[in-house]
């Protein structure tokens, strides 16, 4: 217990606050700049279990947030997360599952643990997890993070009217850029992973006050903090996501070239004149209005259609909406972005 000694010391903790730790499972979705140091301190406080989930690799790209992976890895990021935090605390049982988190391992993956821990960048995601951790009554910690601007909240899910994502955002909007579009500071990621990281010690110590059903905000410019209280506004039935039949994200994505954008019916950019000033021959640009609705007026079931954005990330999203509208329309984005 040598390893525990500086945080059992502190009365509030304890040898009672280390085994409630150590009996602890969390679950931890997206393995990048949030949960990377998400992980690594829970790994070191002493969680005794930890599973891991990202099917994405380490790009050169989001090194300046991801500060876990070294300048060439190679590999799953749950894989090489993990085994930073195996190095870190040999006690902490660590599991990588290299994979997405989808709408078919959801309900497997959320059940066993005590806590999940929501640490990606893609907005389905997002709402995919906080529905299934509601349904499945899981706590969960969310987090996102906006050029210098993160939030954080903490839903408890302790009841069916119990307050969840939904009451913030009720469906994911394609219209928000991401950060490869926008761009992120570093920091700001950082800050945010380690509020995202003691919102969930001291909820599992029980000690302190977290931000339970109330939206944490942060912004690196002038370190402003705000804790603003949620109310209920969702009132629909959340469907179960494991009973969807919404694709896989394999199913989503594509690694088509220019030369391959004649084999579709159409092919959508998401991308701005200033960043894409010539358009490539047969493409249609979306505005920033209502992409969505953009699309389903040229799309019919039973087409082929190619969706890009600056990174995969947005286009993936409007992609995965419009599956989910009319399963017939085969709407796929591209996975690397831009052309």
């Amino acid at each position: 217990m040598n390893r525990y000694l500086r945080q059992t010391i502190l009365p509030e903790i304890g040898q009672t606050g280390q085994q409630k730790l150590m009996d602890a499972h969390v679950l931890i979705l997206g393995c990048g700049g949030l949960g990377g140091p998400v992980a690594a301190y829970l790994a070191g406080a002493g969680i005794g279990n930890l599973t891991l989930v990202d099917g994405d690799q380490p790009e050169e790209t989001n090194l300046h947030r991801q500060v876990f992976f070294q300048t060439g890895a190679t590999g799953n990021k749950a894989a090489l997360l993990a085994k930073h935090c195996l190095k870190l605390n040999p006690g902490t049982r660590v599991r990588a599952h290299e994979t997405y988190l989808e709408a078919n391992n959801a309900r497997q993956l959320i059940e066993n643990a005590d806590l999940v821990v929501e640490c990606t960048d893609h907005a389905p995601t997002k709402h995919l997890v906080s529905d299934a951790c509601h349904l499945l009554s899981k706590p969960l910690v969310y987090a996102a993070v906006h050029k210098y601007e993160g939030y954080v909240a903490l839903f408890p899910n302790e009841s069916k009217d119990d307050l969840h994502l939904r009451d913030l955002f009720p469906l994911p909007d394609p219209n928000i850029p991401d950060c490869a579009t926008v761009g992120v500071l570093p920091t700001a990621v950082g800050i945010i992973a380690l509020l995202q990281a003691n919102a969930a010690l001291c909820y599992l110590l029980g000690i302190g006050a977290p931000p339970i059903r109330k939206l944490l905000t942060y912004n690196a410019l002038d370190n402003s903090q705000h804790r603003l209280a949620l109310r209920k506004s969702y009132t629909m039935p959340i469907i179960p996501p494991w009973q969807s039949s919404r694709p896989s994200r394999e199913e989503l994505e594509t690694d088509a070239t220019l030369e391959d954008f004649p084999n579709y019916d159409l092919v959508f950019s998401m991308l701005d004149e200033q960043r894409e000033p010539e358009l490539p021959h047969g493409v249609i640009r979306l505005t920033k209005r209502n992409p969505f609705g953009q699309c389903l007026e040229r799309m019919t079931p039973g087409g082929n259609y190619l969706i890009y954005c600056n990174s995969g990330k947005l286009s993936l999203m409007l992609a995965s909406q419009i599956r989910k509208h009319d399963p017939e329309i085969r709407a796929v984005s591209l996975r690397t972005g831009k052309p």
